[in-house]
């Protein structure tokens, strides 16, 4: 994923006509977005590898108690 540079959200908040204190907050707030958009995904991605064990933990225990009950 690709974010814009603080820069080129500055420059753009002042052709839109954005005072220049009011882009230079913007800019910054905006700008990072990215550094916690990309600390989620990273969570985000190892609570899904955690929860696929859990599916496989869980599965086994299943087809255990399954194979248990019906002999």
């Amino acid at each position: 994923m690709s974010y814009k540079d603080t820069l080129e959200l500055y420059d753009e908040l002042m052709a839109g006509g954005c005072t220049e204190t009011q882009a230079r907050v913007q800019a910054k707030q905006l700008g990072s977005i990215g550094t916690v958009l990309d600390s989620m995904n990273t969570k985000l991605d190892k609570i899904d590898k955690d929860l696929v064990w859990m599916r496989v933990i869980g599965a086994a225990m299943t087809l255990a108690f399954l194979s248990a009950w019906f002999k």
